[in-house]
């Protein structure tokens, strides 16, 4: 893949700009926590660094799926299902007891219930590997397994006609002339939301891999409950549109810099709390808003 210098220039991403829509100050906590005046960057980090039930579990399924994608580049063997229960179960209680809930934070909870955590996470994984499209990709041939990229490092850096911009795929294959990029979900189906995401995969594999769109195919895989998969059209009017909205929304984030170059926010009371409160009981930040 292509490499970049860095920049401090603030680079778009599907995730980022969703903050910034949610809650400004938000935003402004989760970006800028190192320029604010009343509280301190380690109180801000210790807050940016709580993770909640439903985002643990997609992590701990996320991680686990890519270290059985890096078995199969060198096995193909059947997996034994009771060594990877218990690797499930070792990987969970690592991932729980060094972890910050705002469950337990905030005190909704006064325990996390882990059986709960690992029972969901083994479910996730069953409905992998239940899957007609893991056999598929069990059965890939070498030279496939070979080129693989799985959960590549670092943000995913790209650029949209210029634009600096993050899209971090989850496993991205190659079988003949097409690239394949499956995106685990773990959370509830919602192809309006995840489309924007499958869009920017496929404009990070242009870049970096100069394939022509038709040689392209992205697929967000839902694996809470069974296993549902979804590849939907995407045609050059919605390349072009999504090439628009990227536009509009990294403008919008830049108009919150005083630098742009340098990335340096205005002060922080011009990024506004969001006006529903319903938002704010899964904020981490909010003890910081009194909130």
């Amino acid at each position: 893949m292509k490499s970049f210098s860095f920049t401090h220039e603030l680079g778009w991403s599907v995730s980022r700009f969703d903050t910034f829509s949610a809650c400004k100050r938000k935003y402004y906590y989760t970006y800028y926590g190192k320029f604010d005046n009343e509280f301190s960057l380690q109180q801000i980090t210790t807050l940016k660094s709580l993770t909640s039930v439903p985002l643990e579990i997609g992590n701990i399924a996320h991680d686990i799926i890519e270290t059985l994608l890096k078995r199969l580049v060198k096995s193909s063997e059947v997996i034994d299902q009771s060594r990877l229960e218990a690797y499930v179960e070792k990987i969970c209680l690592e991932y729980i007891q060094k972890k910050t809930f705002i469950e337990v934070y905030y005190k909704e909870k006064e325990n996390i219930d882990t059986v709960a955590i690992i029972t969901a996470v083994k479910q996730c994984l069953q409905n992998v590997l239940q899957s007609e499209r893991f056999e598929w990709i069990r059965n890939l041939p070498q030279d496939s397994k070979d080129r693989w990229i799985i959960e590549p490092p670092g943000f995913g850096e790209t650029r949209i006609e210029g634009m600096k911009a993050y899209c971090k795929v989850d496993f991205m294959l190659p079988v003949d002339r097409t690239i394949y990029i499956l995106d685990w979900k773990t959370g509830k189906e919602d192809l309006t939301k995840h489309r924007k995401q499958l869009i920017g995969y496929s404009l990070f594999a242009k870049y970096h891999f100069e394939n022509d769109f038709d040689e392209i195919k992205t697929m967000v895989c839902y694996i809470k409950d069974g296993y549902v998969e979804r590849t939907p059209d995407i045609t050059m009017e919605d390349v072009h549109q999504f090439i628009d909205t990227v536009q509009q929304e990294t403008a919008e984030m830049k108009s919150m810099n005083v630098d742009v170059q340098a990335n340096t926010p205005r002060p922080k009371e011009e990024f506004s709390m969001t006006e529903d409160a319903a938002k704010c009981r899964f904020c981490e930040f909010r003890e910081l808003c009194g909130r």
